[in-house]
């Protein structure tokens, strides 16, 4: 299956991701660049769009789209680039790197909830979502620790045990 990698990240964490994945799969990476976007524009529910991509979309027989879930919301650019690509796309996989745990994920910051908002805006071209957590890569005191996840930025050093199985069950699921 021929996979192409587009993903949106802010901190970096999504951008290791999206790197991991592509060498992982042997798949060629493209990132998405917004007509603006910051937090008060988020905030605001405005969206600019994005600037448009290199790849043609229908060259590819799955999009494996990364990026953030911020506040339990499908961002902007993320959302821009479904909406506007939505008729090339054949299959899409999400996979987001992101804040809220498993346990919290329908919360209402939770990630579960942009899951679902996928899915009725693709319907059967989202093959699935998945979640890698940053709380995976800390101790279990800190995994409460809000200031603590929102200071996680993903590195060699830090992608290993939980995250790592993860990543490597997700890569496994694509092969």
């Amino acid at each position: 299956m021929k996979n192409l990698i587009v993903y949106f990240s802010k901190s970096g964490n999504n951008k290791f991701l999206a790197d991991k994945l592509a060498s992982a799969l042997d798949a060629p990476i493209e990132v998405l660049y917004p007509k603006g976007f910051n937090m008060l524009f988020f905030l605001l529910n405005l969206n600019f769009g994005i600037k448009p991509i290199q790849n043609k979309l229908h060259d590819f027989d799955r999009i494996i789209l990364v990026g953030p879930v911020m506040m339990g919301r499908f961002i902007p650019p993320l959302k821009a680039f479904v909406t506007k690509y939505k008729s090339e796309i054949k299959q899409l996989v999400f996979v987001t790197c992101c804040g809220s745990g498993d346990e919290v994920k329908m919360e209402k910051f939770g990630h579960g909830h942009v899951f679902n908002d996928l899915e009725t805006l693709l319907g059967n071209k989202l093959e699935f979502s998945e979640a890698l957590p940053v709380g995976l890569t800390l101790s279990p005191e800190q995994k409460s620790n809000s200031d603590a996840i929102m200071k996680v930025r993903l590195d060699e050093a830090n992608f290993s045990g939980a995250i790592a199985q993860r990543f490597d069950n997700l890569v496994a699921r694509l092969i």
